[in-house]
């Protein structure tokens, strides 16, 4: 069955709540910050969090370009003099803040099922989702299947990042744990993107309970709420 990659509006959309939101703040460090070197995987992220607090947490860019990432991020399209409201003067302003600004412009989707054949499909309509929006993103998804190997996708550098904001906007559980071979493996990886930055490194990322894109979808389908069911 051949669908329009555009069968995805047909998603409905709600607004995130400012706690939702949070708990996605949480899961993107959770994940990701034991992979950078310069970030801090022991800091505790709450609403009273300042943004200098996460940008040290995160090793976040400056103000600005964090600004337009999360612009792209959550699919907004936010004025930067809005933007500089909300992250400066970044040893005043809080996560709670950010969250409670981005729980007014940014939406969350409700998959619904595909039709085919005379029956409904939820795990295709998830999975269609997600190639839409990594596409949207920028990631070259021909080639993408649900038998895809999610830590052969992930071999492209540039794919990390779309893929695990797609996951974490979902607002439910899905990846356990990531992690590379070793710290100096993450060391190299780091100063080697300072001194060549056109450099493509080739970062071995171990995902140790998902296999597949389908394995993914499924993680998504189960539904456990960020915050919600802790594993």
């Amino acid at each position: 069955m051949i669908v329009s990659l555009r069968n995805s509006e047909m998603n409905k959309k709600v607004f995130y709540t400012s706690d939702e939101l949070l708990e996605i703040f949480k899961e993107q460090h959770r994940l990701c910050s034991p992979l950078d070197p310069n970030a801090d995987p022991y800091a505790i992220l709450n609403r009273d969090t300042t943004i200098s607090e996460l940008r040290d947490a995160n090793d976040l860019l400056p103000w600005k370009e964090y600004a337009e990432f999360l612009n792209q991020e959550f699919r907004i399209e936010v004025p930067l003099n809005d933007w500089k409201q909300i992250l400066t003067p970044d040893k005043k302003q809080t996560l709670g803040d950010l969250c409670d600004f981005l729980s007014t412009v940014a939406e969350r989707e409700i998959i619904q099922p595909m039709k085919g054949f005379g029956s409904e499909c939820l795990s295709a309509a998830v999975f269609l989702t997600l190639k839409i929006n990594l596409k949207d993103k920028g990631v070259d998804v021909t080639n993408l299947k649900p038998s895809t190997k999610i830590e052969e996708f992930l071999y492209v550098n540039e794919n990390f990042s779309p893929l695990i904001e797609e996951a974490t906007l979902t607002g439910v559980k899905t990846f356990h744990k990531l992690e590379t071979d070793s710290y100096l493996e993450k060391r190299l990886k780091y100063w080697i993107d300072r001194i060549f930055p056109h450099w493509i490194n080739k970062c071995t990322l171990k995902i140790r309970d998902l296999e597949t894109f389908r394995d993914l979808v499924e993680r998504i389908m189960e539904n456990k709420k960020l915050g919600v069911d802790e594993v």
